[in-house]
This record gives structure tokens, sequence and C-alpha cells, in this order.
């Protein structure tokens, strides 16, 4: 049974733009500076696992609005239409009673104005009114008390204070605040811009100066922001400037929660934390997000508030999960179209230790707009093992995620998967080790490994079957 309408909380879902899981510092990274989101954290459940399928922008807010995975929903790409027999999570919402909210980056087909949302501020990008080519987060929007003119972040954060003051009493709102950052360009207004020093800034531990093959997406818009190689000085800038852009968004963080706070609204509110996708920003010699590295796939998941307890884990969830998640929070129904995720729910009161046993993820981007489907990437991910088949070049890779959590030791490469020998390479110290101390390290003979490939590539098939996966239709992956 739904709750009423006086029972239900707020919602207040914020999503950032190409933000990595590792870049919170209560998270485990003490590089980086984000005091408001590590208070989030310590007040919260924390997701140290949470994916999307498809790791670029379009696609994964499409997952996020409908519950559905990529080939449900439709959206593969940019510029491609959500599946309009879904329903949306702000529909949803509104249906179930809640002022519905929008600001910031919207990133798919139509307008929020038209998706069942009462109030709509600065969207981005079909709002605004300066060159984005020539002026990054600097933009422009005309709002219905003036133009406001700033950095997106700053703007986007205004917008939310001033929409949620102006929500009605007497129901609860639902609030969608979508930012640009720490989307390129990283130009940060000061002091946020001077407050990492590159040099100082350490390498990533599976930083690369280049791929060691081309999986389909090396030339793609985001790896020509660097040269290649990628150079270490230059990764250090790279790294300096990015969370310069996450700690300037901590800060608007702090101001919002502090707002809700004052107001004594913070209590009354789920708040949802999380990104679209991830960024390699180096890692394995890669800039962009288009791989199916985990540092690329993954994004930062918190929850807070009612019906939230404290804690974390290291069990997976995806983006779909979200809308059930929500509706169960909220106490409204979860609609039939949103199929493909789990409530989290059980997961954070202790009543199940997983929700799901795998992950598929795919990539597939168009040599030019509205050309055929060019498949390049499809991944099947355990707890432990990973599987990644590049179809144009028939190669596959296998990591050990519980030994090799910086996916470095490829054990599919041939001269290794021939040899039975251990892999003395894992003792290099990527993280903080939980088997550190033990004398042994894995051994991977031959036909184990064999085993877990042939293993792996039936999932992976049975799940591109179960998706609806296209690329079946050519082909399908071939025994390894």
């Amino acid at each position: 049974m739904s709750a009423s309408r006086s029972e239900r909380p707020n919602v207040l879902f914020i999503l950032t733009d190409d933000q990595r899981f590792d870049t919170i510092g209560a998270m485990g990274n003490p590089h980086i500076h984000t005091p408001n989101l590590d208070r989030l954290v310590d007040r919260g459940f924390a997701f140290e696992r949470h994916f999307c399928t498809t790791p670029i922008c379009t696609p994964a807010r499409a997952e996020i609005l409908t519950g559905r995975t990529t080939w449900a929903n439709r959206v593969p790409w940019f510029g491609m239409p959500i599946n309009p027999e879904l329903t949306l999570l702000p529909t949803a919402f509104h249906d179930g009673g809640y002022h519905t909210i929008h600001v910031g980056k919207w990133h798919n087909d139509g307008h929020p104005r038209d998706k069942s949302y009462d109030a709509v501020h600065c969207v981005f990008a079909q709002d605004n009114r300066n060159k984005y080519q020539e002026c990054g987060h600097l933009m422009r929007f005309e709002e219905p008390d003036g133009v406001v003119v700033g950095h997106s972040t700053d703007l986007f954060t205004d917008a939310s204070l001033k929409a949620l003051a102006a929500a009605p009493a007497d129901r609860p709102w639902f609030c969608y605040l979508a930012y640009h950052a720490p989307h390129d360009p990283h130009d940060t207004p000061d002091p946020f811009s001077s407050l990492y020093d590159p040099e100082q800034m350490p390498l990533l531990a599976n930083y690369l100066p280049e791929h060691p093959f081309d999986n389909g997406d090396m030339v793609i818009r985001d790896e020509l922001l660097e040269p290649w190689p990628r150079r270490q000085a230059e990764m250090r800038r790279y790294r300096a400037r990015y969370y310069a852009m996450i700690s300037h968004l901590d800060h608007q963080l702090g101001r919002l929660l502090g707002r809700l706070r004052s107001r004594g609204q913070l209590d009354q509110t789920v708040i949802v934390f999380t990104g679209d996708q991830g960024l390699a920003i180096g890692s394995h010699g890669l800039l962009g997000k288009e791989n199916m590295y985990d540092h690329s796939l993954a994004s930062p998941l918190i929850l807070s508030g009612p019906g939230v307890p404290r804690g974390r884990s290291a069990a997976m969830s995806h983006h779909v999960d979200l809308f059930p998640t929500l509706c169960d929070l909220a106490g409204l129904g979860r609609p039939a179209s949103a199929a493909d995720g789990y409530s989290l729910r059980p997961l954070m009161n202790g009543a199940v230790d997983r929700v799901r046993e795998e992950l598929f993820c795919q990539f597939y981007s168009p040599e030019q707009p509205g050309q055929a489907m060019r498949h390049t990437q499809r991944c099947l991910r355990t707890e432990r093992w990973k599987l990644t088949w590049y179809p144009q070049i028939d190669r596959y890779q296998l990591f050990d995620l519980t030994w090799d959590p910086q996916e470095l030791v490829d054990l599919w490469v041939p001269w290794r998967a021939r040899q039975r020998v251990a892999l003395e390479t894992l003792d290099r110290a990527w993280r903080p080790d939980p088997w550190a101390g033990r004398e042994t390290r894995p051994t991977y003979r031959q036909a184990d490994l064999e085993a877990v490939a042939a293993d792996l590539r039936d999932r992976l098939i049975a799940q591109m079957r179960r998706h609806g996966d296209p690329l079946l239709a050519e082909r399908e992956p071939p025994p390894v």
C-alpha cells in the first residue's frame, strides 16, 4: 500500500557528469577534497560498485530515467529518442502526487518541460544562450526573474535553491538536479582552480601512456582532448583540473544541503548522489568513458534520508535499480515498464547480500551520424571476473577483479594464457590489499582460465540474447 502524501519524503536526485567512482575522500581517495560528500557518505549508505550499461552521457541518463537498459530504452547513442512506451522517473513521481522540478543538464530527446516536470530551470544544453564550444561552463539562461550568467555549477545550485523555496508546501517535491561538472572543459572559478598542484598530484595506479591496442573507439571525441602518448606531466595536470571541478561542485552541494538543513527539510528528504558514468583521465592510456574498464563504467552512488540506514556495500548495483529504489522509498508503485532494476532497499537493510550476480555492458558508435551501428565492445562482469570482447578485432580480455581491481593484468594475453605461472606483477601495491600479509598469490593454470573464460562467454551470449542485443543478428562471440 502506498504511503499518504504527508508521509512521503521529498526526493533530491543529484546527477553529475563524467564523475569516476573513486573521487570522494570518504570513499578512500586521500588526494581529493570533498568534505560535503564525505558527510553525505557518513550519514547515508554508499555503494562501492555502481554501474551503467553504456558508458556515455545520453544512454546512461536514459537508463536512470526509464529503469531499463540500453536496448530496451532504445538509446545506445546520442540523439536517439527514449522508447515512448516507457514511463519516465519524473512521470512516476508527478503521477504519485509530487511537485516535480528539473534543473540543469537534460541531454536526452525533447525538453524536460514536456516530461512531467512542474518547474524547469537552466536546461543545458537546450536553453543555454552561450556557445558551448566557446564559453564552456560559462552559461547564460533567461530565467523567469531575469537573465543569469555564470559557471554552470553555480547557476544550477542557485536555480535549485529558488525552485525548492517556491515549491508548494502541501505536497512533497521531487527535484532532479543534473550538474554538468566535472565534464570538460575543466574550467573552474577561483579559488578552486588553484586548489591542486599538478606537480604534487600522483599518477593513477593504472596510468598508461597508451592503450595496448585499438579498442574500436580510440579516435572518438573524448580521446582527442590530449595527445598520444599520455605524458605523465599532462596527466597530472588533467587530473588536478578534474579534481578541482569536483571540489567546486562539492562546495555548492554544501550550500544546497545547508539550506535544506536550515529549513528543517534535510531529515525529510531522500538524497541520491550519483554520476552518469565515469572517466578514464589517463587510466589505461585513455581519457574518455567509452570503454569497458570499471573507471568508466562505474559511478559513485550515495543514498541518505528517510528509510536509508547508514552503511556501505561492495555488492554490484546498476542505474536501472535507482527507479524501483526511489519508488520503494517514496511509497510509490513501480511502473510496469521499469522492469530491469531491483530495489536496493533490501540490500541496504541487510535482508540480502546482493541483488545482482553479473552485469552486461556494451558500447557501439556510428562512424558518422545516421550510419549503421558499429559494435565495438561487449563485457560480462561478475563480482570476481570480467570478460571483455572487442568484436571489431575479435579480441578478449580477462581480468581477475579480486586480485587485480585496477585491471592491469590481462589473463587472456596469449603468451600468459599458455603459461602455468604465478603472476608476480600482482604483488605491486595497486591499492590497500585485503590479502596483505598472505604469502600466497593466485596461480592460474591454463585449463582453469579456459574454463572461466568459456563460462563467461556463455553468460555473455545469454545476456546479449536476454537484452535483445542487435549484434547477435550478425554474429556471436567466438569460442575462447
